[in-house]
């Protein structure tokens, strides 16, 4: 136990109070389990430790009033040291599955966090019996999820006071950003990480305009000389690779699927799982896939796009991106590409409408 608590000690800013010791070092210990297993051991990462007063302070005793975010968590708009900060608490029970979870999210992130397009991890708070993440807070000022900006809108404003109506380039943007996230996942370990659960609601945009994923709480390593791994079937309805869900087992084209599926809703501005009552289709895929065999490509696209007037450039690459995505989310694994070959394109494209764009290489 000593030995434990020295190494935990080495990776966070260590406070001692012996009324949250017990959370500490059981969280704390799970962090270490979950960061060596994903780092194969050799990681390099110092991440400051809060205490419950300092974020109960930072938040105004987590008033509702500084939530700017929710979904399957809460995120928490706070002050620290006169620095904006941002703390993430997951909801739901706080059975050992969903610590785990909330444990899992928080290494993933810590270890992500060097990429522009994940939201950076500057801390927790260990103490608590359910464990918090704090965030660098986005360029900015304001943040919001992609499902509010594509969905959750009132007289033409998404949630939190941003606008509903995101213009072709933006959507574009978004992909290429996400893309180049999901890649590095991919690749920049030791064996792959798997992030289980793309979504626009694991999304964040910040106020300019740049995509970064929030949520690895399912996040999954295939384990060393493997091409697979077996789990039971998690992940959101709808965005879940059906090889995965009828045989256990994950893989990167997993995650290809799931951005697949990403691409349709920036395309269309519809949900995975809307029911269309008028042609009686289940899905946004079985919808798109038969719009595109009776060639009714107007009909589907988002219209919020098509009163842009973007003119043949933009039809083209409506055209490509719609290819990509029914790609994607081809059933057979073998029929879907590799996502370095849909971020490249996805990167031409990017190229094409912002010449002087700073896009990772990849």
């Amino acid at each position: 136990m000593a030995f434990g608590r020295r190494i935990l000690s080495s990776i966070f800013d260590n406070k001692n109070d012996s009324d949250q010791e017990k959370n500490f070092l059981e969280n704390g210990s799970m962090f270490l389990e979950d960061l060596i297993a994903f780092s194969n051991g050799k990681y390099n990462t110092f991440i400051r430790r809060f205490s419950i007063q300092e974020l109960s302070q930072a938040t105004n005793g987590f008033y509702s009033n500084q939530i700017v975010l929710v979904d399957d968590f809460k995120i928490y708009k706070g002050s620290f040291d006169k620095r904006l900060i941002l703390i993430k608490k997951h909801n739901g029970s706080h059975s050992i599955y969903a610590k785990s979870q909330a444990i899992r999210d928080m290494v993933i992130t810590s270890l992500m966090s060097s990429h522009k397009n994940v939201l950076k991890l500057i801390g927790c708070c260990l103490d608590l019996d359910f464990p918090a993440s704090v965030y660098e807070y986005a360029a900015g000022g304001r943040i919001e999820l992609l499902y509010n900006c594509l969905y959750k809108s009132e007289g033409g404003m998404a949630e939190n006071g941003g606008s509903s109506s995101l213009t072709w380039n933006s959507r574009l943007k978004i992909a290429n950003d996400i893309a180049y996230a999901v890649i590095y996942m991919h690749t920049a370990f030791s064996t792959p990480i798997i992030h289980r659960d793309l979504k626009p609601s694991n999304i964040i945009i910040d106020q300019s305009g740049v995509a970064k994923l929030l949520d690895f709480s399912l996040s999954i390593s295939i384990p060393p000389g493997e091409t697979q791994v077996e789990d039971e079937a998690y992940g959101t309805v709808g965005f879940i690779d059906p090889v995965y869900m009828s045989t256990g087992f994950l893989t990167e084209k997993s995650d290809v699927y799931s951005f697949g599926v990403i691409l349709l809703e920036l395309l269309t501005g519809k949900r995975s799982m809307d029911l269309y009552r008028d042609t009686n289709q289940q899905s946004l895929q079985v919808w798109v896939k038969d719009s595109v065999e009776k060639d009714q490509f107007n009909g589907f696209v988002d219209p919020r796009i098509l009163k842009e007037r973007g003119g043949i450039e933009q039809e083209q690459q409506l055209q490509v991106v719609l290819a990509l995505a029914v790609r994607c989310t081809q059933t057979k694994r073998e029929e879907r590409p590799e996502m370095i070959d849909v971020a490249k394109e996805l990167r031409r494209m990017v190229k094409s409408i912002c010449p002087s764009s700073s896009s990772q290489p990849i």
